[in-house]
């Protein structure tokens, strides 16, 4: 069995000789660039890293990895425009095309927006949004090489993940700045939905163009939105079901038009479980990271059970505790529980919740994708 056959049986909710793992199938399970260095140089691995996101200083694991730990999908994406290189002012700092500012933080190992110079944070009127200089979505540049690469992924055996840029309220918050955004939801949500259809209807151009040159390759297509934190939701149910679902259930629609026979993938983090419902209904197939640190989402054994005929979940090891700060035996016994926890009758994909920080040493790493070969074999 090959890993695009495991990936698709646990999507469809069957059990295949063993759990798919991931580690770089999206860009929120993957690993921080010194991370991943620390780690090739434990394990005597050579080669230069390649860089998924020079702003969140995240990599794609080598080859090497992925045959070391038996990862099973590979990830594409849009490219930047060619035409494009990202502005730098002061030290630290970059400016995308959105025009959206971030400044690194050293000891994080990652860039932060920087909320106060949000780009249309000051905007009051919706002329200023039209005015506004948006980003080519069409550029051709965008999407050039992905074909071949995603076909190579497949005729590779892997499963194939797309991850579009459909993160709509992100998107939004960015451009607005988050403070904006949420004093919007409550004071001014007409001009709100208003900025969020305008980024919707480029993010969905850039998403058309990419599932042209990819969909007959993909297997799963990658969306999201983070509608909860640590503690519980972010905004009451009320709220999303009326400023944000709407445009959710658009988002959905167009991918099973655009990619009919791809799993979608929804990444929110936090404690999204009062909201899974929602999920289901617009037809999500799968969730991800499962931030298991978060309030209600502890229990995967009972996500499993009211769940888990409709959803699978994808991720599940906690990062926050266990990965940086335990020892490897415990890192080796939450990988046994998330199994023992979510794996019967497929709908799991291992992985650890968002991206592996630079806190985790690589004998947890190790330990934990040599876990899941140990612990995920279905009799």
């Amino acid at each position: 069995m090959n890993s695009r056959e495991r990936l698709l049986l646990s999507l469809n909710h069957k059990e295949p000789d063993r759990i798919p793992i991931d580690l770089g199938g999206t860009p929120t399970s993957t690993i921080s660039v010194s991370t991943l260095e620390r780690l090739k140089s434990y394990l005597g691995i050579e080669g230069p890293t390649r860089i998924m996101s020079p702003v969140f200083l995240t990599a794609y694991p080598d080859d090497t990895l992925i045959r070391r730990f038996s990862i099973d999908v590979k990830m594409v994406t849009l490219k930047p425009p060619a035409n494009f290189e990202p502005k730098t002012t002061t030290p630290g700092r970059m400016i995308d095309e959105w025009g959206i500012v971030y400044q690194e933080h050293e000891e994080a190992q990652t860039h932060f927006i920087v909320g106060e110079e949000a780009p249309l944070r000051q905007a009051i009127h919706k002329e200023e949004i039209d005015r506004y200089p948006w980003p080519d979505p069409s550029d051709p540049s965008r999407i050039q090489g992905l074909r071949e690469r995603a076909k190579t992924y497949r005729q590779e055996g892997f499963g194939v993940v797309i991850n579009t840029p459909l993160l709509i309220m992100t998107q939004t918050q960015w451009m607005r700045g988050l403070e904006q955004f949420m004093v919007d939801t409550v004071i001014n949500p007409s001009f709100l939905e208003y900025l969020m259809d305008k980024i919707l209807e480029i993010l969905m151009e850039m998403t058309r163009n990419l599932l042209k040159e990819v969909k007959d390759d993909a297997d799963v297509v990658v969306i999201g939105d983070d509608l909860s934190h640590q503690g519980g939701l972010t905004y009451s149910p009320s709220m999303y079901r009326k400023l944000f679902k709407p445009r959710h259930k658009k988002i959905i629609r167009f991918l099973k038009e655009n990619a009919p026979d791809s799993k979608i993938l929804y990444h929110c983090c936090g404690a999204a479980e009062p909201l899974f419902g929602d999920l289901i209904e617009m037809g999500v197939d799968a969730v991800n990271p499962v931030q298991v640190s978060s309030t209600g989402m502890g229990d995967t054994g009972k996500l499993k059970a009211r769940y888990g005929r409709d959803l699978t979940f994808w991720g599940g090891i906690d990062t926050q505790w266990v990965l940086p700060f335990g020892t490897t035996e415990q890192v080796r016994q939450e990988v046994r529980r998330r199994i023992e926890d979510l794996a019967e009758g497929g709908g799991f994909v291992l992985a650890a919740v968002h991206n592996i920080r630079p806190e985790v040493k690589p004998e947890n790493i190790c330990a934990m994708f040599d876990a899941a070969l140990e612990y995920g074999k279905y009799s």
